[in-house]
């Protein structure tokens, strides 16, 4: 089960930690307990820590306030025959809200790639950016942008 913890602002994580980063493809109204109703993006990302175990959060940017709002699970940290299992759950629980999502393939990004997309994802941002309902997605590069579309093809 993932529940919010408000001592976490973001996710300091090098792209050597990131196993998987997914996120929504749409950015659903939201309602979050204590925050004023928003539009957010939804995030899920799996992270190798220094002893060898994997966390997984799931992350709210809400736009409108430029925070983010992390998720952890239970099980802080998972082995890796647990990994799926809590990451299924994390897509699960993102889905319940109305997110639809795209996995990014992380791990098979150039490397390049891989950090202009760290600095892209709020959840990665100590401060991330209050984006205003009328400013345009952050720009992404044209070979993030074919791969992507070829996964919502290949899709079908």
């Amino acid at each position: 089960m993932f529940s919010p913890d408000p001592s976490i602002a973001y996710l300091p994580a090098t792209r050597d930690q990131v196993v998987a980063l997914i996120e929504s493809i749409n950015q659903p109204q939201v309602s979050i307990p204590g925050k004023s109703p928003q539009t957010v993006q939804g995030y899920l990302c799996g992270v190798r820590n220094a002893n060898g175990s994997f966390s997984i959060v799931a992350a709210l940017y809400l736009s409108k306030t430029g925070e983010n709002v992390v998720y952890v699970h239970d099980q802080r940290q998972v082995g890796v025959e647990a990994y799926r299992e809590v990451e299924i759950e994390g897509l699960h629980f993102l889905e319940s809200m109305g997110f639809m999502l795209d996995n990014l393939n992380f791990r098979n990004m150039s490397p390049d790639l891989q950090e202009a997309t760290l600095r892209r994802v709020p959840l990665f941002s100590e401060h991330p950016p209050v984006m205003a309902s009328a400013t345009p997605a952050p720009a992404r590069s044209t070979q993030e942008d074919q791969a992507r579309l070829a996964r919502l093809l290949a899709s079908f």
